[in-house]
């Protein structure tokens, strides 16, 4: 017998979730001021997208 996948997560439990990792990559970064905050930040956002034209397409394209 297949072994069946647990639920996807409720919006808030991965709203909760990305938030945990989004303050774990800042501290990850050693950022010392809000310039540093905004760069480690639009780098994440940078590479969600990438991730997310990755799933789309089934492949990855420059957005620039």
């Amino acid at each position: 017998m297949a072994k069946s996948l647990p639920p996807r997560l409720t919006e808030q439990e991965m709203k909760d979730l990305a938030n945990s990792y989004i303050e774990a990559f800042v501290n990850a970064c050693h950022c010392k001021n809000k310039d540093d905050i905004l760069l480690a930040i639009s780098f994440l956002l940078s590479e969600g997208l990438s991730a997310g034209e990755t799933v789309k397409h089934g492949e990855m394209e420059v957005l620039q």
